[in-house]
């Protein structure tokens, strides 16, 4: 019983397969190949041929107007992006054998998308609303809605919206009040007074209400602009005139 054991126990060493030993995992920034470990090549460089018992990886920079951005075994580098004017795109920054050409669009647009493949103008914000977050190289305009006390009169992707004119403050009143479009109006009090030379009976007779009236800041008194004479009717004129 025991030499049965022993036999079989012989016999299976024997049928057992001898498997070869697999070699060391290659080390970073290395590939495998044919059973050996090759270096890659560096960044800004491309691969000539691989790496053999005599000799080490071959490798050669990147042409003109090419690059490679990683550690790589690539047998061609990629080219430089081309910002095409056409579509609004402008070279941000120039590319080099390791890093790509960076585009961005011209003033006044933006890109349509994360690539920055095509360009668009800013959208501008309309009358009462105002700019919230300008517009970038990749974002468009953020607008939003003039708050009480501030208007904004223009449709603009730049102009945010303004407060309205303090009347108080330039010791006037206030004629009108600002709306999100309009600034407010400021005026002053003041009396009415007569044309010089003006007959007392030629007056019109005045309203309680319009003894006093409120007269915007840019307005001139009547009496300091030529008035028109009506046909048919004298010319009046002052006693001082007449002197």
């Amino acid at each position: 019983m025991v030499r049965l054991a022993l036999q079989s126990l012989f016999w299976g060493c024997l049928l057992t397969p001898v498997l070869p030993e697999s070699p060391a995992a290659c080390r970073e920034n290395q590939y495998s190949i044919d059973g050996q470990c090759c270096d890659l090549c560096q960044p800004g460089k491309k691969l000539v041929k691989d790496c053999s018992e005599a000799a080490g990886t071959e490798c050669i920079s990147c042409g003109q107007d090419e690059f490679l951005g990683t550690w790589n075994r690539e047998p061609r580098c990629h080219q430089h992006r081309y910002c095409d004017h056409n579509l609004g795109l402008r070279v941000l920054r120039e590319g080099t054998p390791e890093t790509d050409t960076t585009c961005t669009c011209a003033e006044g647009q933006h890109c349509t998308s994360e690539a920055c493949e095509s360009c668009v103008p800013h959208s501008p914000c309309a009358p009462g609303s105002g700019v919230r977050q300008t517009a970038t190289g990749t974002q468009d305009t953020v607008c939003e809605a003039c708050p009480v006390g501030f208007f904004s009169n223009v449709s603009s992707a730049f102009d945010k919206c303004r407060p309205w004119r303090s009347c108080e403050a330039l010791g006037l009143v206030e004629l009108r009040a600002g709306t999100n479009v309009t600034d407010a109006v400021c005026g002053k009090w003041s009396k009415k007074k007569p044309e010089e030379g003006t007959k007392l009976q030629d007056l019109p007779t005045p309203q309680p209400e319009e003894s006093e009236y409120l007269s915007p800041v840019q307005e001139t008194l009547l009496r300091c602009q030529p008035v028109a004479q009506e046909d048919g009717k004298e010319s009046r004129v002052s006693v001082q005139e007449r002197l």
